[in-house]
């Protein structure tokens, strides 16, 4: 990047920053810039007043994130002992009148209709789902769309936010259904050995494309031809007159299949996306990288076998699908437990569990996610790797399920709702329950800033890396059993 140029592209931004003082060395005041963002925001990533670590510094080579499915932090970490959780949640869910609920509607099940394992008089206040149901019992699937989400974060009757969940929501009372220990012992060992971090965003409201899209650009998708039937309307008042997956500024801000196959829906992208993506950074530095989704080797019979087309980011990349070596970059999750054990990983790599296993509500549970990242924990842990790993174990959204938190405002498209977040390494503090703001750009963040790189958009270079999870001058810590 040029001195001269504009930071491009910054999404839902209408200004656009350009750095003062030519093509010469860094002037006083973009320097002062970046100390201000490094205070004001946290890009620094230290605990506190710690001073950041050098990268150069930090014995970690390979990173590796897990990336789960549609649960909000309270729905499984509201009750976790010293972290913002439910116990410091006071208010009451307001219906569409403005009235606060006397008793939560009846939770709907799967087929929309009243779920009779729930009783109809259930308190206005979040509920302990294991009342009711097992973690691996199939639950209605919430409403976890761009608009939607953004309406659900109002006031209720009593003033205080995140009122309108239910109301604005298609599952009845179920929104407000929370998870204990009981149903994820695993990610709470790992919390009670590692580190949980409690102020982490998705990174764009609404569901699961614009997350993964983002999780590897730090920027929303677009689609400026979108046929008038995927577009909203949505008036100057910010009133939205009809849903849609693209906003009237063609960004896609609800799930469309790729533009390349396999697809599994006929409502798709159908321009190829160019904008740079974490990938270009680690491919120009050398960096080996790769995507697991499961199901990606199955060919025509890749969606049977696991693959959710929309939560695969780079199939929606022209550089990646339209070259040999671009695609070779995407590989069928069944590789990543040889890759470890036959000592092939590389640096940098993003798993994708099968749909039944990815804790995403109807097709998944949040029994059989956790029984996913104890499988593939036990074998991380167990490899030659181990040493000098990083795990970021996080979910692409909320899912609509109930968070306490307001979200911060970066820009009209997010950060969205609070969703679970675990650090796992050697190197990660025992213990520690987070409180540094992050959300799915501080992943880029923390890559960027193990290997040198140059951040993607705004977005990422204002985020913090979390780098309070870490104490690098420990000694690295063994693996640890998990239940």
């Amino acid at each position: 990047m040029s001195r001269s140029q504009s930071l491009t592209p910054v999404i839902g931004a209408s200004v656009r920053i350009r750095e003062p003082g030519g093509a010469g060395a860094p002037s006083a005041l973009w320097l002062l810039i970046a100390v201000v963002l490094c205070l004001t925001v946290g890009a620094c990533g230290g605990r506190g007043g710690d001073a950041a670590p050098r990268a150069a510094d930090a014995p970690i080579d390979h990173i590796v994130v897990l990336f789960l499915e549609n649960r909000s932090f309270d729905h499984l970490f509201g009750t976790y002992p010293g972290a913002d959780g439910l116990a410091g949640y006071r208010g009451r869910q307001t219906d569409r009148s403005g009235m606060a609920y006397v008793t939560l509607p009846q939770p709907l099940g799967r087929d929309g209709k009243p779920d009779p394992r729930f009783p109809a008089n259930l308190d206005n206040a979040p509920f302990p789902m294991l009342k009711f149901v097992g973690a691996l019992d199939p639950t209605n699937n919430p409403v976890h769309r761009f608009y939607h989400m953004q309406r659900q974060y109002g006031a209720g009757a009593d003033g205080l936010p995140m009122g309108r969940w239910v109301a604005e929501g298609t599952s009845g009372g179920a929104t407000m259904g929370y998870y204990e220990r009981r149903a994820i012992p695993v990610q709470w060992r790992l919390a009670e050995e590692f580190v949980l971090l409690d102020r982490y965003f998705q990174g764009i409201h609404g569901g699961s494309f614009a997350n993964h899209f983002y999780l590897i650009s730090s920027a929303v998708a677009r689609y400026p031809d979108a046929p008038t039937s995927l577009r909203a309307e949505v008036r100057s008042d910010g009133q939205v007159l009809k849903d849609g997956d693209v906003d009237p500024e063609g960004y896609v801000v609800n799930n469309l299949d790729p533009p390349y196959p396999p697809q599994r829906v006929d409502h798709i992208l159908r321009e190829p996306q160019t904008v740079p993506t974490i990938a270009d950074r680690l491919d120009a530095a050398g960096v080996t990288w790769r995507w697991y989704a499961t199901g990606w080797g199955g060919g025509a019979r890749a969606v049977q076998e696991g693959l959710v087309p929309h939560h695969n980011p780079f199939q929606y990349v022209k550089r990646i699908m339209e070259t040999q070596d671009g695609r070779a970059h995407i590989a069928d999750a069944s590789e990543f437990v040889p890759a470890l054990r036959g000592r092939t990983l590389p640096s940098v790599a993003f798993v994708k569990p099968h749909w039944r296993d990815n804790a995403h509500a109807v097709s998944s549970t949040v029994g059989a996610g956790d029984q996913w990242i104890g499988a593939v924990m036990r074998e991380i842990m167990a490899s030659a790797y181990w040493p000098r790993m990083a795990v970021v174990i996080t979910y692409d959204e909320g899912g609509g399920w109930f968070d306490h938190v307001r979200p911060p405002v970066v820009d009209r498209f997010g950060p969205g709702t609070r969703v679970p977040t675990l650090v796992v390494s050697p190197y990660a503090r025992r213990g520690l329950v987070a409180h540094g703001q992050y959300d799915h750009a501080s992943i880029l963040k923390l890559i960027e800033w193990r290997f040198g790189l140059e951040p993607l958009t705004a977005r990422d270079r204002a985020a913090a890396a979390f780098l309070e999870a870490f104490d690098f001058s420990q000694p690295p810590r063994p693996p640890v059993p998990l239940p």
